[in-house]
């Protein structure tokens, strides 16, 4: 067994990625950084307001168990 650090990924309070898992939680905390701050373009109308939340959680996974790990 060893400890990982999985990031996880929200829209709107809805999960649309808990698939990466990451060795050091400073390496998943930069990508988690990213992704909540996100990139949007301006269209020139107000669009309805999404929601990105992104965090590491620690997780305790089997070492042999197939799972890429960043």
């Amino acid at each position: 067994m060893i400890h990982v650090f999985l990031l996880t990924v929200l829209v709107s309070g809805n999960i649309v990625s808990n698939d990466m898992y990451f060795l050091d939680i400073n390496r998943c905390n930069f990508f988690a950084e990213r992704v909540a701050a996100g990139k949007r373009r301006n269209t020139g109308y107000k669009p309805p307001t999404v929601f990105i939340e992104a965090y590491c959680v620690p997780r305790l996974v089997p070492e042999r168990n197939n799972l890429k790990v960043y």
